[in-house]
């Protein structure tokens, strides 16, 4: 389950995104921009959820977003009162985009791509030998190949997974690839199994009344 809002951080906007990302992380926390995600950000206003989505109940995943969300606002009102930003050097800025992108075609049999986001999940996952087992691979559903699965790591250098199904067995199919992705993502075992909760009255607080927020 994703639980979001969607908060006003003008004091991370000021230390910069790179930043936030990197707080988020520690927070298990995921920001996109209000346009959804892939769709860019613009202003100060951040759509923030939990990262995780499997393997824990509702009330769990709701309670890490708030406390996220409380933490994220304390800090930003420090920031904006003049507190240093947190150590660690800057991410390297994305190569700017030139607005056209050609969707990969379902190629086989090729050489090992070189994965341009090499500190996501995709480069960690699909490995030489990884490729070598499952490059010839085309699902039934749709015909989709491994090399379409992750052409976003390997055009672009901000991905952190990387990686997408492009049907169903796309899940099955390349399961060496997405099977531990997906569990080191969520912070789950292969044998994690989800145990629903949806008592309201176990969740601890609530988003601060004055963090700057609107409910998703």
């Amino acid at each position: 389950m994703r639980a979001s809002v969607h908060v006003d951080l003008p004091g991370w906007t000021k230390v910069g995104l790179d930043a936030l990302q990197r707080r988020c992380e520690e927070l298990h926390l995921q920001p996109r921009g209000t346009r959804g995600e892939s769709g860019g950000q613009t202003g100060h206003t951040y759509d923030i959820s939990n990262k995780h989505r499997l393997g824990y109940s509702e009330v769990e995943l709701v309670q890490k977003m708030i406390d996220g969300v409380n933490t994220l606002w304390k800090e930003d009102q420090a920031f904006m009162s003049g507190a240093p930003a947190p150590a660690g050097a800057p991410a390297a800025a994305s190569k700017p985009s030139s607005g056209k992108y050609k969707a990969m075609e379902a190629q086989t049999n090729g050489p090992f791509p070189t994965i341009q986001s090499k500190h996501s999940l995709a480069a960690k996952y699909v490995t030489k030998d990884v490729w070598e087992k499952l490059k010839g691979i085309k699902t039934k559903t749709s015909g989709f190949t491994l090399i379409q699965a992750i052409a976003c790591a390997v055009e672009f250098d901000n991905q952190h997974c990387g990686i997408y199904a492009g049907d169903w067995d796309s899940y099955k199919d390349f399961a060496p690839v997405f099977d531990p992705l997906i569990q080191e993502y969520h912070g789950i075992s292969s044998s994690s199994k989800h145990t629903s909760d949806m008592d309201v009255g176990k969740i601890k607080g609530n988003i601060a009344e004055d963090v700057p927020c609107t409910l998703r």
